[in-house]
């Protein structure tokens, strides 16, 4: 019988994460402001899962409060490393280690709720979303950011068949919540008005070698739960899938990402 995975972000993947996830500095300032004009009033910000900070930065940098909370003091410690070089128009960041199944703050405490690549890690995610729920003010909105790539790009590609291989070896790969729509329950919590845009998009290139490359220093976040031995079958069987798909890995090929954003409105008074 094979073991459940554990997907906690400890001290293997601190230093790995702004690299991993770092978006292009005027991509990452255009995000912040995005998220800002989606929130109704001057109310702090909540974000869970703050991570090191990347979004919780940008938004502060518009000059608004963020509270973030992490449950990983890993994470947690790794923050300060990403503050953005003092100015008066900078909000402030304030920050807890919390269980985001049981959100420490009163309720109506604020304007705004984000959450990026965190609730699909939830045991409970019913429990996490009263909790949010419970923590907006009536007219808050959720903000649940994504980083979206081409699944159609050689990053793509090799993201998708990692995934199936981890799978395919062991099915406790799957994150808790993974592949579950929290939409109805959503609404049944209040959220009446859902909607989605693109906070940024921009272009890169990235040649097969280049994504194996980082896959092989076990720089992306799919390889950071794998034992030695599990990786190195999963990416032996990556470089067997390359050799089969594409001629030549040298060659730079387009990317396009995005940052998403799903806004959840509505009236979530009653679950005060």
């Amino acid at each position: 019988m094979t073991k459940p995975m554990n997907f906690a972000f400890d001290e293997r993947v601190q230093e790995k994460y702004n690299h991993q996830r770092r978006h292009p500095a005027e991509v990452a300032q255009q995000i912040g402001e995005q998220i800002v004009q989606q929130i109704p009033d001057a109310l702090p910000v909540l974000e869970i899962g703050v991570g090191t900070g990347r979004i919780a930065w940008q938004v502060a940098n518009t000059g608004r409060d963020v509270v973030g909370f992490d449950l990983s003091p890993h994470m947690l410690a790794e923050i300060e490393a990403t503050r953005p070089t003092e100015n008066s128009d900078t909000g402030a960041l304030l920050l807890s280690r919390a269980d985001m199944h049981h959100i420490p703050y009163a309720d109506n405490s604020f304007g705004a709720v984000m959450v990026t690549h965190v609730l699909h890690l939830a045991t409970d995610w019913q429990q996490v979303l009263r909790e949010t729920a419970r923590v907006l003010t009536p007219d808050g909105v959720l903000i649940q950011g994504s980083d979206w790539v081409d699944p159609n790009s050689v990053f793509g590609a090799l993201r998708n068949e990692v995934r199936m291989e981890a799978v395919r070896q062991n099915p406790n790969m799957m994150p808790p919540s993974a592949g579950i729509s929290k939409d109805d329950y959503l609404a049944q919590l209040g959220g009446t008005d859902m909607t989605e845009i693109i906070a940024a998009e921009w272009e890169t290139t990235l040649s097969v070698n280049e994504r194996l490359a980082q896959y092989k220093q076990r720089l992306d976040n799919e390889s950071w739960i794998f034992s030695e031995e599990m990786f190195a079958k999963i990416y032996a069987h990556l470089e067997a899938f390359a050799a089969e798909k594409w001629d030549d890995h040298d060659a730079p090929l387009p990317l396009k990402r995005r940052f998403m954003l799903k806004l959840t409105r509505g009236n979530w008074s009653d679950n005060a």
